[in-house]
């Protein structure tokens, strides 16, 4: 009798029988499951959450195609192509896009034509008509200038052409300029179109010149003008005794430097030069009193004229060339007649014969 080894079913202890809910489980769900057994754990989850039909693969692939397909159909819609697998659109569908593309080309040929017709022809128009022609000249700015005197000088040419005339206008300002002293500067612009307006600044008047029992005006500049008056204008001071330019010029850039007020409060500047003091002025204040004073310590003396006439008792002298102080008339009066006294004595003694022996 022979006995044979019936052969067992069952698997090997180490492989264990594979159920339904291991083929559903993921790759992820299968490792952390045969972890937990090892541990002897039960895992956390319940590998019946996820028992249930299985999905079709194939089914899956193809709603996965057919959702691509609309996501691409989608871009290339919004990027305005049309798919590849479309049917062609039908002539009347492209018709009237068609149709609007060619309006708007021919529209913006069309427009771009009449803009380069259009434009020299206004231009020509423009220069052929009243409005390209200079129709005027305004003067602005003037005082002591005559603005016929100025449009004279500047010679511009009525009904001339305007723009050429305006843009050599650099040669008609310096004429302009050169024309009068009293004018400081001098610009061109256009007003109404086809009108010239030129804006002047002039020197002003801040002293006059004494000569030859008549006055000149002195501008801001130093310069003495040729044109003469029998009285000097009110309140400007009035410069006596001078001869030179550059002491002119010197004066007034002193007297500018004073106050308002010291420049209201003096009347004349006599310039009364010494063999050891050339810069010696002799101011006559309005006030009644005189000043004594060099050309560049103007400034730093006249300051305090104010106080030191206060402490006056009564009008006279007030010697700023070394130092500061002050005498009456009087006094100078008497100073000089003694001093003429002294002279005539010493000539008489001089001529005077020796008593005979």
């Amino acid at each position: 009798m022979t006995i044979t080894k019936k052969e067992s079913n069952n698997p090997p202890e180490n492989q264990q029988p594979k159920t339904p809910v291991d083929e559903q489980l993921t790759p992820w769900q299968k490792a952390n499951l045969e972890y937990t057994q090892q541990r002897g754990q039960e895992p956390g989850w319940s590998p019946t959450v996820i028992e249930g039909p299985q999905a079709d693969p194939e089914e899956v692939n193809e709603k996965e195609t057919q959702e691509q397909k609309v996501d691409q159909e989608v871009d290339q819609e919004e990027l305005g192509q049309r798919p590849e697998d479309a049917e062609p659109a039908s002539f009347s569908e492209r018709l009237p896009k068609v149709k609007y593309q060619r309006q708007s080309l021919l529209y913006r040929r069309m427009v771009t034509i009449i803009l380069l017709l259009l434009v020299p022809l206004l231009a020509v128009i423009y220069y052929v008509s009243p409005l390209a022609k200079l129709s005027g000249v305004t003067v602005v700015g003037n005082q002591a200038v005559a603005a016929t005197d100025i449009v004279k000088a500047a010679d511009f040419q009525m009904d001339g052409a305007l723009w050429p005339q305006y843009f050599s206008k650099g040669e008609e300002l310096k004429q302009i300029k050169a024309s009068n002293p009293r004018i400081k500067k001098v610009s061109l612009g256009i007003d109404h179109l086809n009108h010239f307006k030129i804006q002047v600044e002039e020197y002003q008047e801040i002293a006059v010149l004494a000569h030859d029992n008549t006055y000149s005006p002195i501008l801001a500049n130093g310069y003495t003008l040729s044109e003469t008056m029998e009285n000097p204008t009110e309140k400007l001071p009035i410069l006596e005794n001078f001869t030179k330019q550059a002491t002119i010029i010197n004066v007034l850039n002193a007297y500018q430097s004073l106050s308002e007020e010291l420049q209201e409060a003096i009347s004349q500047i006599k310039y009364t030069p010494t063999s050891s003091n050339k810069e010696l002025l002799l101011l006559y204040m309005n006030d009644g009193n005189q000043v004594i004073v060099n050309i560049s310590n103007m400034k730093s003396q006249m300051k305090y004229y104010a106080q030191v006439a206060k402490e006056m008792s009564e009008k006279g002298v007030i010697d700023m060339e070394v130092g500061i102080f002050s005498y009456p008339y009087e006094k100078e009066e008497a100073t000089t007649g003694s001093d003429e006294e002294t002279t005539t004595s010493s000539s008489v003694e001089g001529d005077g014969t020796t008593p005979e022996e």
